[in-house]
């Protein structure tokens, strides 16, 4: 009896249909249409899939059905190119052209295309700083929300020093003025042996989540809390939403350890000369600024109307949960997924996987029925991906087992 349940459980999962509901794997195995890597996905206003590629900074087009069809941008100073690779976003327009902003030391404007690709034109914000967008979404009335990074003075502790990231959500109009502030924060993001650079990050930074709401309004969060916060864009608070989100864990001297060796690690098997130069640094930070984990990493509104949220990724598992609310704050389903990166769209629910050698890949599942339910199939579909893959494990240990025997 146990041969044949182990039998059972090592072919049902092999004949489980995968393709249940209509998901596909975007992406070539070669040439123009291969991802390198993908980092922001979208759905245009002509149905197809825009996927930013940040290896070789080109927007790659997908038909519905997954089909290569052309690039936007590229590397480059010139306009329509982009200059910074690894600090781009990028949407639509009302009138259905694409723009997109870049993070510092890339272009200090936003760029607009058709969706052709075709360059129409470049709009310069009007600032006085050094300053990166980090994200940007269009208002019906043809004004933009922006979020704007800066550069803070370095504050110096003992023998080290703490840099800040202070950041700011605005309205600016369709000049490149600013119309209004909403939201702005300044927390301690970096440490370092100089005043000038060479730091590194530090953990549990509270994050500045936000997405355009309902009736002039703006979702917000930093992850500190259970509530999200709703204000308008003259950056009045206005409501707060309960969620079931769990409470901000307490950050420990445990937490912080495990965060060392982790850190000290990475950088020593990158550059072992530049972590014993300047990464040493971490060493330094023995007590944590912040003093809870955020809850949060990821806040949308999606096209029914819901909010979306993504809480802190489990490093052990490799799984991440997601909760989808409606606009009062009450669960419709929660998922807990290797998915990552779970966006809405009208026709699709985009993710993305990483393996264990890192390589990403990009999924869209075609829409068939309610949000709820087609985001269950999420779970379902990478659940039975990871059975399937452990039972063809097994099948070659037993067959191996069978040929050494």
């Amino acid at each position: 009896m146990k041969k044949i349940a182990l039998l059972l459980s090592i072919l049902i999962p092999l004949f489980l249909p995968l393709n249940a509901t209509d998901i596909l794997l975007i992406g070539d195995e070669e040439g123009e249409g291969k991802l390198l890597m993908p980092s922001r996905i979208e759905e245009g206003p002509d149905s197809n899939i825009y996927i930013y590629d940040q290896m070789d900074s080109q927007i790659k087009v997908f038909s519905p059905d997954g089909k290569y069809l052309r690039k936007i941008g590229g590397k480059g100073q010139g306009p329509g190119e982009i200059q910074r690779a690894d600090g781009l976003s990028f949407g639509f327009t009302p009138d259905g052209n694409l723009y997109f902003t870049e993070y510092f030391q890339g272009h200090p404007w936003m760029t607009f295309m058709e969706l052709s690709g075709t360059f129409i034109k470049a709009l310069k914000y009007d600032k006085n700083r050094f300053f990166g967008v980090w994200d940007a979404a269009p208002l019906p009335d043809g004004r933009f929300l922006i979020e704007f990074h800066y550069t803070g003075r370095p504050e110096k502790k003992k023998d080290y020093f703490f840099h800040s990231s202070p950041t700011e959500l605005t309205v600016i109009d369709s000049s490149g003025k600013l119309h209004s502030r909403i939201k702005s924060t300044k927390h301690f993001t970096r440490i370092s042996f100089m005043d000038s650079g060479a730091d590194s990050p530090i953990p549990f930074t509270p994050r500045f989540l936000w997405c355009p709401f309902k009736m002039g309004t703006v979702l917000f969060s930093e992850g500190l809390s259970t509530k999200l916060q709703v204000y308008d864009y003259n950056g009045k608070l206005v409501n707060e939403i309960d969620t079931p989100l769990p409470k901000p864990e307490k950050v420990t001297g445990k937490h912080l350890s495990q965060w060392r060796e982790e850190r000290k690690e990475m950088m020593r098997s990158r550059n072992v000369n530049w972590y014993n130069r300047f990464g040493k640094v971490i060493e330094k930070y023995k007590k944590s600024i912040h003093k809870v984990k955020p809850n949060l990493s990821g806040l949308s509104f999606t096209p029914d109307g819901n909010i979306l949220l993504a809480g802190q990724g489990n490093e052990e598992t490799r799984s991440t949960k997601y909760w989808l609310l409606d606009e009062k704050g009450q669960t419709l389903t929660r998922i807990n997924t290797a998915a990552m990166g779970i966006k809405i769209s009208p026709q699709f629910i985009f993710f993305g996987t990483v393996d264990e050698d890192y390589i990403i890949k990009t999924y869209a599942l075609k829409r068939q029925g309610d949000e709820a339910s087609d985001l269950k199939q999420v779970e379902v579909y990478l659940t039975r991906k990871n059975s399937l893959s452990k039972s063809i494990e097994v099948h070659r240990s037993l067959s191996k087992s069978k040929r050494v025997c």
